[in-house]
């Protein structure tokens, strides 16, 4: 573990030397077909792993097992198992509030959207729904004293979107998604939200 973790670090600090050094532009065009291939991709990553999710805990999918495909198939998935898309729609929830009250939107806004919407939910997002309509605000809802999911992956799988906001700018993706990582858990639900945000930031 100790190893991978310095290869990890080590990595990182390759990449970040590296982009010291380098100045890429980009014009608007290129950098708008880039969010929306973060966007497509996360939606046919959601679509490919619904089969095999939860089915394969502690072990490797071999290659042998099959793993439907075909045109068409998002849009089937989407119909027919909508509560799939968790990743999504909770990240869009976000964006709507985003888009309509700016990037300083208080986090009670996030909060109330999310709370009050009709999908469903699981885990940490189940718990900070419940604690919010039951008047138990954020960062308190996603509190590890409120919130028995803290320390789940709800954030890390729906802060895509403050890393996709903020291409080239790992530090503000952070910041997009800190508050609103705190709704829903602690700890490390909340540092792998970050980490991906981050991640996808330096994109």
């Amino acid at each position: 573990m100790k190893k991978i973790f310095i290869l990890t670090l080590l990595a990182f600090l390759i990449v970040d030397s590296a982009y010291a050094q380098k100045k890429v532009t980009l014009s608007k065009t290129v950098l708008q077909d880039k969010i929306k291939g973060g966007w497509a991709g996360q939606i046919i990553g959601v679509t490919f792993g619904g089969p095999t999710e939860f089915r394969f805990e502690g072990t490797m999918i071999n290659d042998y097992q099959p793993i439907p495909w075909y045109d068409g198939y998002i849009k089937n998935t989407m119909i027919n198992n909508p509560g799939l898309y968790d990743d999504l729609y909770m990240d869009l929830t976000f964006v709507d509030i985003l888009e309509k009250e700016g990037l300083d939107a208080p986090v009670a806004s996030h909060a109330k959207a999310y709370a009050e919407a009709g999908y469903m939910l699981w885990h940490a997002n189940q718990a900070g729904r419940y604690n919010i309509l039951h008047g138990i605000a954020p960062p308190q809802s996603g509190h590890w004293l409120n919130n028995p999911h803290a320390d789940d992956i709800d954030f890390q799988i729906e802060s895509d979107f403050s890393g996709l906001m903020a291409p080239g700018m790992p530090n503000t993706a952070v910041r997009i998604g800190d508050p609103i990582g705190h709704i829903m858990n602690y700890g490390d639900g909340w540092y792998g939200g970050v980490y991906v945000a981050a991640m996808e930031g330096c994109m």
